[in-house]
């Protein structure tokens, strides 16, 4: 799987590298006129190149290390600074910090790129630094931002090449498999790090409803999402903000977020606001929740977006004691931290070295000072990366420091006290049981302050309610206030409200005179110049959207494509019937209806089938049969068992008409083993969760009967398993110690039965769909008991042409042969088979009187098989399905050798 894996990512880089290069991208210079060992600056490219044939093979002087800082220099100005101060200590084995690390007379060779918080720029960098400067590039420290860290990673995963963030948070980074060489000093954004982190805070005061506001940048989306998905008490209010193409805040869809927030009712109101955001998209939402005066005493809880970030000099609209409060990564203060800071401070005087910084209070610019504190947690954090990647490389012999797997597996051991606190890393390459830093914005116009901390899951740890100042409150509060509003006052007396609606009408009426007028003359001078900038603005979105119409359309023309190509080399199934149509109904004349029954019976005893049909869904098939490959290439066992699954409320037919998953994780819902798709080995068991189809089930399938049920008999690859315990947290399944990959399924026993838990979508095929009765057999729908009975009755059914009701539900599929000496009609479906008795009549009928009439008369005749009706072609010798949505169409012949 691990190489298919890195096969499908090259091709996408290389696709990527393309599309860059012809930009010109790559024919920008090296990320620093500092070459790495083996290469030199070539004057009239400004880029470094190998001296001669050795820098570009593993021949290497190995006392020499080489480290590229890759972030962007203008969201981290301070990046470079702290970066080469980092590196000129670790070279420096005299200084009393971390002497230890690569002092076997080691060099550390660094340089930085810009990475522009940019997957599109921070690609072509690191390609620079790994083809033409460093040799070989030992590890990259970056980048700062998600997007820009999840393109390289890819890139650097597939040659084991050590990328260690400072700040990247995105969970999609915790996959080990997308993302192998990739390591970070912070948690990611789901409930082990920052999401974990606000939920522990709200439980922390006792809080259980909130509303959550969330603008639409996919950051913040994403984010939303994940709280929602963690969060477990009462969410009163949702709303998605909406930001401008130009990244302004839409005020319309604030002024809807904030009248949507449930404010008059207690019993189902909520003063606790989650705000997830930008801090340049929270500041005006909070600005314009202020303009409209909108519940003082609400407090707003802010994400690591917007926490602790610089207001701007205008500060006039807050509220005297704003009471904001969020989380951000732990601002560590021990020894350590003072340590560092006092040794740059010292370095930035002796090399008169100024660093310009804004003031928080008054915003100018304050010139020649040294820092007075670390200016960001993120410049914690690329300390203890740097140090962390370069204790990893030390770890090892100095023969084994160009082997990026042995780097990566000493990194996944690091385990040292640093700038930022304990360092370690999880097997995901997060960092373990990361903190939070609480913080307060207690006065308008001064800084946040520092209330306390919170770890992920620790309820009541490290934050106190009599340290935080809240809105329309003030400070000092021995508890937290409570998470609804104030019960209203209650109302005035209807002549009051007469009154006082009859005078507001008066004056909204005058002033409204007033104002039409006014604005009547300022619309005719401004008319004009709107609708010029309108139309021209039109344009541009009609020509953008014309482009994006064309790109959508190949993407789906060359998915289409590749579909296509892997179900024409996909073999399937040997008991499918070669119909057209997804359901295809299996009849007691099959084995396979029978192998069905038993396994029904094995734990429903008074369970009956009054149908059964097979799911032949080809694009299905293939994607299930990928899944098996894809075990097949990392030798697993594929473990494949039949399983029982009860869709409850949601129509079966979503899941066999899908064209994609089938068994979704997107309708799945929190069980005992988290929120994941449930299948049980008892047919028992997921009986409680069976679909009642109803008279209004809009399906293809015939309607039902009263008390009947309907579940799927399906195919699981259950792969690597473990059985563990009931987890309602779980989200996927744990790390197994052996491969060092995730086990495939979770299972465990409820209800009497054992179940398996997958946490994905695609390894679950719905083989079988059934729809029983519990109770009494009722002959008119189960017209055997047995299996040796349908035999017999069969037998006698097929030598008794004279029969015609005997078995009704069955006389168009069971093939009875005529008798001798007559015209047969046939039909074919894995071969030719006859119609049923009534059938045949009003076909020969039919073509009699076609034939009598020299071939002009009616030629369309329509005859009833089973529960469809299908319309025969006496000219082209053609059956139609005419009420089955697929009109599914099958050759006829008039047999007469009987």
């Amino acid at each position: 799987m691990k190489v298919y894996h890195q096969v499908v990512l090259w091709a996408q880089i290389l696709s990527i590298i393309v599309c860059i290069d012809a930009h010109g991208l790559f024919s920008a210079t090296a990320p620093s006129t500092t070459c790495g060992y083996g290469t030199h600056l070539n004057n009239d490219t400004l880029a470094c190149q190998c001296n001669n044939a050795l820098c570009s093979t593993r021949e290497f002087n190995a006392s020499k290390v080489h480290i590229a800082g890759l972030f962007d220099e203008l969201g981290f100005d301070w990046g470079r600074e702290i970066f080469d101060f980092t590196i000129s200590l670790l070279n420096d084995h005299n200084n009393g910090w971390h002497d230890d690390i690569l002092n076997d007379g080691t060099e550390i060779i660094a340089t930085v790129a810009d990475a522009g918080c940019d997957p599109g720029i921070a690609v072509p960098a690191y390609w620079d630094l790994k083809t033409s400067w460093g040799q070989p590039l030992h590890g990259v420290i970056g980048c700062r931002c998600s997007g820009a860290s999840i393109a390289v990673s890819r890139i650097a995963g597939l040659e084991d090449i050590p990328v260690v963030s400072m700040s990247s948070s995105s969970a999609q980074l915790s996959d080990i498999i997308d993302f192998s060489s990739f390591f970070r000093l912070v948690g990611p954004d789901n409930s082990r790090g920052q999401v974990g982190a606000l939920v522990t805070l709200l439980q922390s005061f006792g809080w259980d409803r909130v509303s959550v506001i969330n603008t639409d940048t996919q950051y913040t989306k994403d984010l939303a999402t994940a709280f929602g998905n963690t969060w477990t008490g009462d969410i009163a209010h949702i709303h998605t903000v909406s930001i401008r193409p130009d990244g302004t805040v839409e005020d319309t869809s604030v002024d809807q977020a904030l009248d949507g927030v449930p404010v008059d009712d207690p019993r189902v109101n909520s003063r606790i606001i989650v705000l997830i955001a930008h801090h340049q998209h929270a500041y005006p939402i909070l600005q314009r929740a202020q303009q409209r005066n909108f519940q003082p005493d609400t407090v707003w809880v802010g994400a690591d977006a917007w926490t602790g970030q610089f207001f701007g000099s205008d500060t006039e609209w807050m509220p005297d004691i704003p009471g904001y409060i969020g989380v951000v990564p732990y601002r560590n203060n021990d020894s350590h931290l003072h340590d560092f800071l006092n040794r740059l401070q010292n370095h930035q005087k002796a090399t008169q070295t100024t660093t310009p910084s804004i003031s928080p209070a008054s915003g100018s610019a304050a010139e020649d000072t040294t820092f007075p504190s670390l200016p960001s947690y993120a410049a914690e954090t690329m300390v203890d990366s740097i140090v962390a990647l370069t204790m990893a490389i030390s770890s090892l012999n100095p023969g084994e420091r160009a082997d990026g797997k042995k780097i990566i597996t000493a990194l996944s051991q690091t385990n040292f006290t640093g700038v930022s606190g304990p360092v370690s890393f999880t097997p995901e390459g997060d960092r373990a049981n990361p903190r939070y830093s609480v913080l307060n914005l207690p006065t308008r116009g001064k800084e946040w302050e520092n209330v306390g901390f919170i770890t992920p899951g620790a309820i009541g740890e490290g934050v106190n309610a009599l340290d935080i100042c809240w809105a329309s409150i003030g400070c000092d509060q021995q508890e937290a206030p409570s998470d609804e509003y104030p019960v209203p006052p209650e109302k005035l007396q209807t002549w009051v409200i007469a009154v006082i609606t009859t005078i507001s009408l008066l004056v909204v009426a005058l002033a409204a005179k007033y104002w039409r007028s006014h604005e009547k003359k300022k619309r005719l001078k401004t008319n004009i110049s709107e609708m010029q900038k309108k139309m021209e603005a039109m344009k541009t979105i009609d020509t953008e959207l014309l482009d994006l119409d064309k790109q959508v359309e190949e993407a789906k023309r060359r998915q289409a494509s590749l579909i296509l190509q892997r179900a024409n080399l996909q073999e399937m199934p040997s008991t499918w019937s070669s119909s057209g149509e997804t359901l295809v109904e299996v009849t007691p004349d099959d084995d396979q209806y029978w192998s069905v029954h038993d396994k029904l019976k094995e734990t429903m005893s008074n369970a009956w089938m009054s149908k059964v049909w097979r799911v032949q869904n080809t694009s299905l098939w293939t994607y299930y049969s990928f899944h098996k490959d894809r075990l097949t290439m990392i030798d697993i066992d594929h473990n494949e068992r039949h399983v029982w699954h009860g869709t409850s409320s949601l129509d079966p037919s979503i899941i066999y008409n899908d064209q994609q998953d089938g068994f979704m994780m997107q309708f799945s819902n929190m069980g005992l083993w988290g929120r994941g798709i449930y299948f049980a080995n008892n047919s028992s068991y997921s009986d409680s969760y069976s679909y009642k189809p109803s008279e209004n089930t809009q399906s293809d399938r015939p309607r039902s009967n009263k008390g009947e049920r309907e579940m799927f008999l399906a195919k699981l690859l259950v792969g690597n398993e473990i059985k563990l315990n009931r987890n309602m947290r779980l989200t996927v399944p744990p790390t197994d110690a052996n491969s060092g990959l995730k086990y495939n399924t979770v299972t465990g026993k409820t209800g009497g039965s054992q179940v398996w838990i997958v946490y994905e979508n695609g390894r679950a095929y719905p083989d079988y769909l059934i729809r029983y009765y519990k109770g009494k057999r009722d002959p008119k729908r189960t017209p055997f008991e047995t299996r040796e009975e349908a035999v017999q009755r069969t037998k006698r059914y097929s030598n008794n042409p004279k029969t015609k009701d005997v078995l009704p539900e069955f006389k168009s599929i069971i093939a009875v042969p005529a008798p001798k000496g007559f015209v047969t009609w046939e039909y074919h479906d894995n071969g030719w088979k006859p119609y049923g008795n009534t059938a045949q009549d009003a076909l020969e009928t039919a073509y009699q009187s076609f034939v009598g009439t020299n071939n002009t008369g009616i030629y369309k005749v329509q005859v009833q098989g089973g529960e469809w009706v299908y319309e025969v072609d006496l000219k082209t010798f053609v059956q139609t399905n005419i009420e089955h949505s697929a009109h599914a169409k099958r050759d006829v012949r008039r047999n007469t050798s009987l």
